[in-house]
C-alpha cells in the first residue's frame, strides 16, 4: 500500500534511522525518528530536516514530490547546517519542472486497514464463570450467585446483566482510506513549471452510531499543493519561486483531550458491566459511584473536537553563474517565508447517566442519576507562528588536468521566527540564529578525498561574549575502484569507498527556556515578619551565568559499495557520538 507519511517510510529502509510509530490513529501514525538514536538530554534532540534548503516537516510533504533525499550524519557533513545540525540532517530535494512537453500524472488508491491481531474477549457467562473461579482460589466469596448465573446464561436481563461485545459495538472490522494526487509540468529553455496537488482521508476503526446529525468519529484529512518555477533571467542567471502548503483537519469525539479514554474502555470494560443503553431509553454509568462513561457514549453523545493546522511557505531563489570570468564559480542567494496556523474548536456536551441498581415489584427498572447533562459548551483555540529565512552561499568546483578536483563553499544564513503564542516579555522576543560556515576538498583521480568544514554558529541562548561557537570538523576517504587494474581484478565490484571523518558540532536547545542565563526578578507587595504591605523583591529564576555550548564530538569510519552490476550495495559505518 503507498504510504501517506514520508516519515513512516524512513525506519528499517535508511541505514542509522531508528523510528518509532507510537499509535495508529488517524493523524498520530506517523513515525518519530532520530538519527543514529537519542544522543542528549537536551530539549532538542531530532534531526533538522530541510525540503529544497528550507527547514520543514517531512510529514507535510506529499511522497510523490519527491524527487531526492539522503541522510547527513557525520560531523563533516552537517558541519555547514550549524546548531541546525548537531542531530542530523535529513535533505528532501523536490520535484522542479524539465524542459520540454507538458506531462499529467494523475495517482489515485483506495486501502482498506484492518487490525489484524485484536484480543479475543468472553461472552459474559464465561466471564461470570471465571470471575467466580478466581475469587474463589482467592479464599474470597463468589461474585454471582447461581441464580445470577442462571440469569447471565439464559440473558433474561439485559439491563442488570447485559452481555456486551464492547469491541464489536464500538470497533469496525475494515476501514477505507484514500490518496489523490495530481501533478502538471513540463516549459521550455526560458521557463519551467512543476505544479502538484494531493489529498489524503483517513478514517478511524471506531463504529459510530447514527443517533447525530453531526459527525463526531475520528477522522483526518490532509490537502497539500506545491507550484515551482524557474526562469533564466540571463545565460547565467536563474530566478525561482515556489510556493506549498498544507491544511490538516482532523476531528474527534469531544470527551478529553485525546482519544485514550475511549480506546482504554472498549479494550478493559467487561460485557457485563454496562449496556449499551437502559431498556427504558436511559444511557448508563458504572463505577463506585457512577460516573465513569462507557465507550459508547464517549463516541456518540460527547460532542466532538474539529482542528484545523495551515501551513505555507514561499521560497525565492537567484542563482548566478560566474563562469565567463571565473571557471566553477557560483553564487545562490535565498529568502523564505513560513507561516503556521492553528485553530481548534471543542464543542463538548454530557447527557444525563443513570445508575441501575435493581428492579421493583412491577419488574421496571430502578435507577439514579449519578451524571448530571450539560449542554453543548463551545471553546477555541488559535496559535500561529511566522518564520524569516535568509541564505547566501559561494561555489567552486574546478578539475585541473582532469586528475585534480578542486571545491570550495562559503555559506552564511540567518533565521527568525516568532509566535502569536508569547504570553511575557522574554517569549515574545523573536528566536534568532545566524551562521557563518565553510567547506573545502580535494581529491585526486577521484580516488583520495580529502575534506575539511568549519562552522562559526550564534545563537540567543548564551550570554555575550559565549554566544558563538568554533566548530571544525575533517574527513578523508579513499576510492580504490578508481584504479583501472582494481576494475579488472575484480569486475564484479562496482564501487568500493573507504572513509573517515572527527569532528565537532553545536547543541543550544539545551533546555526549553528562553535566555536561561538570565535571572528574572520580580517585583511586588506583601507582608514579611508581621509588617503588612510592604515591597519585596524576588528571585523567579536564577539564570545559569556559566552555559556553553553542548558539543557533539563526532567520529566516524564506514565502507560503501555497490556489486554485480549495482544490484547490490551496502553501507557499514563504526561512529562514535560523545556530548559534552
Amino acid at each position: 500500500a503507498p504510504s501517506t507519511s514520508v516519515a513512516n517510510m524512513l525506519g528499517g529502509v535508511v541505514p542509522g534511522i531508528i523510528a518509532v510509530d507510537r499509535s495508529g490513529e488517524p493523524g498520530q501514525d506517523v513515525s518519530e525518528f532520530w538519527i543514529r538514536g537519542i544522543s542528549t538530554f537536551g530539549a532538542n534532540q531530532s534531526a533538522l530536516v530541510l525540503i529544497d534548503g528550507i527547514e520543514g516537516n517531512l510529514n507535510d510533504l506529499d511522497p510523490s514530490d519527491i524527487e531526492s533525499f539522503s541522510i547527513l550524519k557525520d560531523a563533516s557533513a552537517t558541519a555547514v547546517y550549524g546548531v541546525r545540525g548537531a542531530n542530523g540532517v535529513v535533505l528532501v530535494t523536490t520535484r522542479s519542472g524539465q524542459e520540454g512537453r507538458t506531462k499529467v500524472t494523475w495517482k489515485s488508491s483506495m486501502t482498506l486497514s484492518y487490525s489484524p491481531r485484536m484480543p479475543e474477549y468472553l461472552e459474559a457467562y464465561d466471564y461470570a464463570s471465571l470471575a467466580n473461579e478466581a475469587r474463589v482460589v482467592s479464599n474470597m466469596d463468589p461474585l454471582y450467585s447461581p441464580t445470577e448465573l442462571e440469569i447471565i446464561k439464559a440473558g433474561l436481563d439485559n439491563d442488570l446483566y447485559p452481555n456486551v461485545n464492547w469491541q464489536k459495538e464500538i470497533l469496525k472490522d475494515v476501514t477505507i482510506n484514500h490518496q489523490h494526487y495530481l501533478n502538471v509540468s513540463g516549459g521550455g529553455k526560458v521557463a519551467r513549471y512543476f505544479v502538484s496537488v494531493g489529498g489524503t482521508f483517513k478514517d478511524a476503526i471506531f463504529k459510530q452510531d447514527k443517533v447525530n446529525k453531526y459527525n463526531t468519529n475520528v477522522k483526518w484529512a490532509k490537502y497539500n499543493f506545491r507550484a515551482k518555477v524557474d526562469m533564466n533571467l540571463t545565460s547565467s542567471t536563474i530566478m525561482g519561486l515556489a510556493m506549498d502548503g498544507a491544511i490538516v483537519e482532523d476531528r474527534a469525539p469531544g470527551f478529553g483531550t485525546n482519544n485514550d479514554a475511549l480506546w482504554a474502555a472498549q479494550a478493559y470494560l467487561t460485557p457485563l458491566t454496562v449496556p449499551l443503553r437502559y431498556s427504558n431509553g436511559m444511557l448508563p454509568a458504572y463505577g463506585k459511584n457512577g460516573e465513569q462513561i462507557s465507550p459508547y457514549i464517549l463516541l456518540n453523545h460527547t460532542g466532538f473536537k474539529k482542528g484545523n493546522r495551515t501551513t505555507m511557505n514561499i521560497n525565492f531563489t537567484l542563482r548566478q553563474d560566474f563562469g565567463k570570468w571565473i571557471k566553477g564559480l557560483t553564487a545562490r542567494g535565498m529568502f523564505s517565508y513560513n507561516n503556521n496556523n492553528i485553530h481548534n474548536v471543542v464543542r463538548s456536551k454530557m447527557p444525563d447517566l443513570y445508575k441501575a441498581f435493581g428492579r421493583y415489584n412491577d419488574g421496571s427498572l430502578m435507577t439514579q442519576r449519578t451524571v448530571s447533562a450539560s449542554n453543548i459548551q463551545f471553546a477555541k483555540s488559535a496559535a500561529s507562528d511566522r518564520r524569516y529565512y535568509f541564505e547566501s552561499q559561494l561555489a567552486y568546483e574546478r578539475l585541473f588536468n582532469q586528475e585534480h578536483r578542486v571545491t570550495g563553499l562559503i555559506h552564511y544564513y540567518m533565521q527568525s521566527t516568532e509566535t502569536t503564542e508569547a504570553n511575557d516579555e522574554i517569549s515574545s522576543i523573536p528566536k534568532r540564529y545566524q551562521a557563518l560556515s565553510a567547506r573545502a576538498t580535494y581529491s585526486y583521480k577521484d580516488a583520495y578525498l580529502i575534506e575539511g568544514n568549519v562552522g562559526y554558529t550564534g545563537s540567543e541562548n548564551f550570554q555575550p561574549g559565549r554566544q558563538y561557537g568554533f566548530f571544525p570538523s575533517v574527513a578523508l576517504g579513499w576510492v580504490p575502484t578508481g584504479y583501472k587494474f582494481i576494475q579488472e581484478a575484480l569486475p564484479w565490484l562496482d564501487y568500493l569507498k573507504i572513509r573517515a571523518s572527527h569532528g565537532s558540532v553545536g547543541n543550544d536547545r539545551i533546555t526549553d527556556v528562553r535566555f536561561p542565563y538570565l535571572t528574572k526578578v520580580n517585583e511586588g507587595t506583601g507582608s514579611a515578619w508581621g509588617v503588612p504591605d510592604i515591597e519585596i523583591i524576588g528571585e523567579t529564576r536564577i539564570g545559569a551565568d556559566n552555559l556553553a555550548w553542548e558539543k557533539a564530538i563526532k567520529s566516524n569510519v564506514g565502507i560503501e559499495g555497490k556489486l554485480f552490476n549495482n544490484k547490490i550495495d551496502f553501507v557499514v559505518d563504526i561512529f562514535h557520538d560523545q556530548r559534552n
